[in-house]
């Protein structure tokens, strides 16, 4: 579909704006450079493009670094609000405990495809789909860096890395030796106590960190939570080149869940519900020799929510001059879910110019869900998968990367993701890169086989006295028939990294164009056997998606710094029929055009620190009844924490104060929010919480 005049905005003009906005210091150098051997001791390593250890400036796909720093000074209180700051990355929340984050648009409030890695161990749920963020067992204090791949990255982790990778990386317990207790309160009923302790015994370093969170969700709005988490992590050096590193953690807690229907709001009342989400992971790892190095991993995850509630007795309608009355009846949306996941690793140097990592695995997903989710019985999901990269640096300039991911699944078949991708470097820390990449998404076991519903029974009352039996009734059928395709994504990157002599500037240019096609979604048909509608996933969505984003960071000479992140994205969709058949296509739909970020961190004298954060996304449109209607307007989102650090006796303490949405309120970003289903919004406002830490 054609855009209208004036909508659609050139591509190559943006890329050529953005190198223009760059700071002239960046561009042309005027401090003195350092040699080419201190240069790269100072250039950021990822390791979560390829698997391999490599400069950011020799990685074949952009990736955002959210260091220690930048955690701190943000006055994130939760994982998902660090994202804010990733250039293209939208974070919304559906409910005070169901925070999505989504790269390019909002299709889906699960966000199922964004894979999500911590130390290793995949946390996306293969029952629903998405990631569990508020029961995962781990608290900011445990982080110690985020890397996020912004594309497709199947070829290194396999389907569901469709859009991109988070990559959580925790502490080492070297670094966290000591006692630490820590304790926010703040509006909206804020009350978290974190306590951790550090220590070594022998060969083993070790970290145990203990946590109660509790909040009331967002105003007006019945969306508590409370969370109790205890986690370990054990480093044991089993000689001088092996070390076995041991994890385990439990988070659970009840979470308050709102009716947000207008429509017969007795069938889905407010209630409470209960998570569970506990991990055991258990790694080995041997040096063999400079950049060669193998590893063994295993780990099993378990996923438990119980959801049982009863239903109110709701009039549905006259008929006849009789009331038609849905009786109240027991409803279960529990569901249990293991993972048990089995990885090897090889990390190698072949020669000097080319090293490459291979590897094999092999996972088993168990799913269960009740008798209104999921009520076949458990349902198991194998994956065997053999994966490599590599990479060849062909001369001082030319440097190739190449690597696939091979996977076998139970349910949908064998699949191959490959990714090439060439980056230049045409001086020291100054790269031009293209990429492309293939991926799939594998449908979550409640897209590929589930059955939610309400199995109603009704009567006929008359002046409230039962006249008889009514119609069976079935009430929000969604169906997953066992013939959903995988999704799949072709994506092409044109980018330009660059770092300054002295390391005081970096910058990422990325221009891409994204084509994805058979994106799963629901689509409503009639059915003569049910009373009401029917809903069907199926392979409903193809996109295209034409996008730049700049990502910049400056340390200024009194060490404070500057992050800055921009992103367009420019969509076509097409919604397709069961036949495949394209019903209509629409523009920048349910994505917002622009985003923008930045944080600010300052370090002062007598310990005074300060961080402000400033996000904006453009307006979202969504689509309902074959019309446009306006999701959302614009937000603008301001952040502020002040902390001061000083050492009392033997104690260092740090108080802190962060004030949050500072410019008042605004309606969440809601994914997915369709107005006929939850016409209430949910608003975000402006609330503060106070820090106070003392580690001995």
């Amino acid at each position: 579909m054609k855009n209208a005049p004036g909508k659609r905005v050139s591509l190559n003009r943006l890329f050529l704006a953005a190198l223009t906005i760059l700071p002239l210091n960046c561009v042309a150098e005027t401090e003195p450079p350092l040699s080419e051997e201190a240069f790269w001791q100072d250039v950021p390593v990822v390791v979560s493009a390829t698997r391999m250890p490599q400069s950011v400036v020799d990685a074949p796909q952009a990736v955002t670094v959210i260091d220690r720093r930048m955690i701190e000074a943000s006055g994130a209180r939760e994982i998902p609000e660090l994202f804010r700051l990733v250039p293209g990355f939208i974070v919304g929340y559906h409910d005070g405990h169901t925070p999505g984050v989504s790269y390019h648009y909002t299709k889906d409030r699960f966000v199922r495809q964004m894979q999500v890695l911590i130390d290793g161990r995949s946390v996306y749920t293969t029952a629903i789909g998405g990631v569990p963020w508020a029961t995962l067992p781990i608290t900011l204090d445990d982080i110690e860096r985020i890397e996020v791949v912004r594309g497709p990255n199947s070829a290194s982790y396999g389907a569901n890395s469709f859009l991109g990778v988070i990559n959580i990386i925790t502490r080492h317990p070297v670094l966290d030796k000591g006692t630490m207790i820590k304790t926010n309160l703040g509006d909206e009923d804020v009350r978290e106590v974190f306590l951790r302790h550090g220590d070594a015994v022998g060969k083993l370093d070790y970290r145990v960190t203990a946590a109660f969170t509790q909040d009331d969700g967002f105003p007006e709005r019945f969306d508590y939570k409370r969370t109790r988490i205890l986690s370990m992590r054990g480093d044991y050096a089993l000689s001088n080149t092996d070390v076995m590193t041991f994890e385990a953690g439990v988070a659970e807690g009840p979470r308050g869940v709102e009716n947000r229907t207008t429509a017969f709001p007795g069938l889905s009342p407010d209630r409470e519900k209960s998570e569970l989400n506990h991990y055991e992971q258990i790694r080995w790892e041997r040096t063999l020799g400079i950049g060669e190095s193998v590893s063994l991993q295993f780990y099993h995850i378990f996923q438990r929510v119980d959801e049982v509630f009863v239903t109110e007795q709701v009039t549905l309608g006259t008929i006849g001059g009789n009331d038609l009355v849905v009786e109240p009846m027991r409803v279960d949306f529990s569901r249990r879910t293991h993972r048990y996941e089995l990885e090897l690793q090889h990390n190698v140097g072949l020669t000097d110019e080319l090293r490459m990592v291979w590897g094999a695995g092999a996972r088993d997903d168990q799913v269960w869900g009740g008798q209104n989710l999921m009520p076949g019985g458990e349902i198991h999901n194998h994956l065997k998968y053999a994966f490599a990269n590599l990479e060849w640096a062909a001369s001082r300039a030319w440097l190739f990367n190449g690597g696939a991911m091979l996977e076998d699944y139970s349910t949908i078949g064998t699949h191959i993701s490959p990714r090439v991708g060439a980056n230049y470097r045409f001086s020291p820390g100054k790269s031009l890169r293209l990429t492309g990449s293939q991926a799939i998404r594998a449908p979550s076991m409640f897209e590929w086989t589930s059955l939610y519903h309400y199995d109603g029974t009704t009567n006929f009352y008359n002046n409230g006295t039962l006249v008889g039996p009514g119609p069976d009734i079935y009430d929000e059928f969604w169906a997953g028939l066992r013939d959903t395709r995988v999704e799949e994504i072709t994506s092409y990157e044109l980018g330009y990294h660059g770092l300054s002599s002295r390391g005081m500037a970096e910058y990422d240019v990325k221009l891409y164009y994204d084509d994805m096609h058979r994106l799963i979604g629901l689509s409503t048909v009639s059915a003569d056997d049910f009373t009401g509608d029917r809903g069907i996933y199926h392979n409903r969505y193809s996109f295209i998606v034409r996008g730049l984003e700049v990502e910049t960071k400056f340390t200024f000479v009194d060490k404070s710094s500057l992050y800055m992140g921009y992103a367009f994205a420019d969509i076509d969709e097409r919604v397709l029929a069961f036949d495949g058949a394209i019903l209509h296509t629409k523009n920048a739909v349910e994505a917002p055009r622009h985003t923008f970020s930045l944080l600010y961190m300052m370090d002062f004298e007598r310990g005074y620190s300060a961080g402000i954060g400033y996000y904006f996304m453009d307006r979202v449109q969504g689509w309902e009844s074959a019309r446009e209607v306006n999701f959302r307007e614009p937000v603008r989102r301001l952040d502020v924490k002040v902390a001061r650090q000083f050492r009392m006796d033997s104690y260092d303490l740090e108080l802190a104060l962060a004030a949050r949405n500072v410019l008042g309120r605004y309606p969440e970003m809601e994914l997915l929010r369709h107005q006929s289903f939850y016409p209430q919004q949910t608003e975000a406002a402006s609330s503060a919480y106070l820090t106070i830490k003392a580690s001995l």
